[in-house]
This record gives structure tokens, C-alpha cells and sequence, in this order.
């Protein structure tokens, strides 16, 4: 009998597991490198802290090797388990580093397209309320995210009104946003949602930022991913959580532009590219007055000078990527 309760409970928790519906699919590894050039201009002397994406592995994308500068620290950015590099950069005439300081950094990542097969999903479970992927990407993280809006809180509530269940409410709202939302403002930074709404125009980051407040208004766990291309351009794009079937990848940006394609679920890499943070809005505590990082595709940073004035600081990045065969042992 104690043997039969045994296998039973076996059974049971392999079903609570949920199913493995992600599929990767053409994967092929890069070799990364960015060179970041920080010079300063001008009398006196600066202290600059600078942080730069850093590449990782996670559920899209795996991080074989990283070769980071000696100048550099490695600390944490957000909750997902992402990090940044950070430096504490010394220039001026007189200082060791001098007026000009040259960074290398290289990553070696595999990547692949990834298929989600949505019709998999057969049974909806109830969220873990204490699942750090649920009780991480809920609730407000203003001015991006406002579960408070009005004007789009009456929106989620028609088209929740219209759906069938958590996954159509989820997959209608990405149509919605895709049909209602202009692309635009390219490069601009990332728009407060207000203006977003106001403006009915936004870039790929701001009309995900409309995609994750309607999901977050129905408590569905759902976040940012912000990365680069190969080629350097930049992109974000979102992925919403499923209790025992895990995130699940939108492109809200190609639906909009292309109308015909099936961006719920299916992520074609060049399009999209290396993922360097999940989430926004994180808060980097290395500094004495803590500093918030909206979105950290690039670099970022914050400067203090001497007292003499008329100075500056250039910052200047150079990306390349190779595909390579080597061996990832």
C-alpha cells in the first residue's frame, strides 16, 4: 500500500511540473566583442561610473565564456539574475588612466529561434503567490507600468469581458496593442506610459510597456526583455509567466508591423537579438546615492568633475559579432 501512495504522489507531482513547451530550434554560438572608448575633454578631472550590458545565460540564451576587463566588477542588475559590468573610471591629465581609457569585453553565446506551442497548454493552474516569478512581475513600476490607469484599465476590462480565459485575454491584448498602437519615436527612450497612451505611438520598448500594464492589471506576471542585435541595433520586446509552464515570449513591435506573422510565442533571434536584462527600472546600489537604470541595452553612467568647469565625457561603443564554430566544452 505504501508503495502504491508512493508512485501515486510520483505521478501527481511530474503532472504538477507542467510541460516542457518551449522548443529551440537552429542554434548557432557568437563571439562577442565590445570595445568602449571613455575619453575625457577638457581642464580638471572627472570620476565616472559607468555601467555596461553584460551578457548571461537564462531561459533564451546560454553564456559559454566572458573575458571582462581588469578594470571591471560584475554586479547584480535587477532580480532575474542578471548582472552589469561596472567601472569607477579616474581621468584627467595627471591621473594614471590618463584622458582616455579603451575597455574590452567579449561574450561567447549561443542563441536559437524559440517556438512555443501554445496549444500545449491545456490546463490553466492557479499562480504561486510566493513564486518569486509571480510576486516580481505584478503591480505598478512607474511612469512605464500603472496597473492604475484608467484609461486602459476600462480597456483590460473589455477585452478581458472578450476572452475566454487567462491565455486568450493574454493573446487578445497583444493583438489589441499591435492593431491600436502606432510604431514610433525610434531610439527616443522609453516614454512614460501616459505618453504612450496619449500619443498612440511608441517604440518597441514603450508599446511593450502597454502589452505588460494590461497583462499586470489581470495580476499575469509579465516584464521587459531588452537586448541588441548582432549588428548593434537595439530592441526590446516582452515574455509573460504561466504557473508550471513557465515565460512565454511576445513580440508586440513585428505584429505591428507585420500583421500576417505569429509573434505570440514564436522569437526569430536576428529579429530580436541577446537578451542583457529582464525587467525595467532597476535601482544599481554600487553608488553612494543609489542610481536607477531604466534600461541598460548600452551603457550608462553618472560623472562628477573637479571644480574647474568646461569639461566632459565622450562615450563611445563598437560592437561586433561572428558566428563561430568552436568547441563550447
Amino acid at each position: 500500500m505504501k508503495g502504491f501512495i508512493l508512485v501515486f504522489l510520483l505521478i501527481i507531482s511530474s503532472l504538477l511540473l507542467g510541460k516542457d513547451i518551449l522548443t529551440k530550434t537552429n542554434p548557432r554560438t557568437y563571439q562577442i566583442n565590445v570595445q568602449t572608448t571613455v575619453v575625457h575633454k577638457g581642464p580638471g578631472t572627472s570620476k565616472t561610473a559607468l555601467f555596461l550590458a553584460h551578457l548571461g545565460s537564462n531561459q533564451y540564451q546560454k553564456c559559454y565564456r566572458n573575458k571582462i576587463d581588469s578594470l571591471a566588477k560584475i554586479i547584480q542588475l535587477g532580480s532575474a539574475g542578471d548582472s552589469c559590468i561596472h567601472y569607477y573610471l579616474e581621468l584627467g591629465r595627471k591621473l594614471q588612466l590618463g584622458k582616455r581609457v579603451i575597455l574590452q569585453n567579449e561574450f561567447l553565446i549561443e542563441i536559437a529561434d524559440i517556438s512555443v506551442n501554445i496549444d500545449a497548454i491545456d490546463t490553466v493552474y492557479p499562480y504561486d503567490y510566493c513564486d518569486p516569478n509571480y510576486e516580481k512581475y505584478i503591480g505598478s513600476n512607474r511612469p512605464f507600468i500603472n496597473v492604475e490607469q484608467k484609461q486602459l484599465f476600462n480597456i483590460s476590462e473589455l477585452i478581458w469581458a472578450n476572452s475566454s480565459g487567462i491565455l486568450d485575454y493574454v493573446e487578445n491584448c497583444y493583438l489589441y496593442v499591435a492593431k491600436t498602437f502606432k510604431y514610433g519615436l525610434p531610439l527616443s527612450g522609453f516614454k512614460n506610459l501616459e505618453f504612450t497612451l496619449k500619443n498612440r505611438m511608441g517604440d518597441c520598448g514603450n508599446l511593450s510597456s502597454v502589452f505588460i500594464t494590461l497583462l499586470r492589471m489581470k495580476n499575469i506576471p509579465a516584464r521587459h526583455l531588452m537586448g541588441f542585435r548582432p549588428d548593434g541595433t537595439l530592441h526590446v520586446w516582452a515574455d509573460f509567466y504561466m504557473a508550471n509552464y513557465g515565460w512565454i515570449p511576445v513580440d508586440i513591435t513585428y505584429k505591428q508591423n507585420y500583421p500576417d506573422g505569429n509573434y505570440f510565442g514564436n522569437i526569430e533571434f536576428e529579429n530580436n537579438g541577446f537578451i542583457v536584462q529582464r525587467g525595467i527600472g532597476h535601482e544599481i546600489s554600487a553608488l553612494e546615492t543609489p542610481m536607477r537604470i531604466t534600461g541598460l541595452q548600452t551603457y550608462s553612467y553618472q560623472v562628477n568633475y573637479s571644480k574647474e568647469h568646461n569639461a566632459n565625457i565622450n562615450i563611445d561603443r563598437d560592437v561586433t559579432c561572428q558566428i563561430k564554430r568552436v568547441d563550447t566544452k
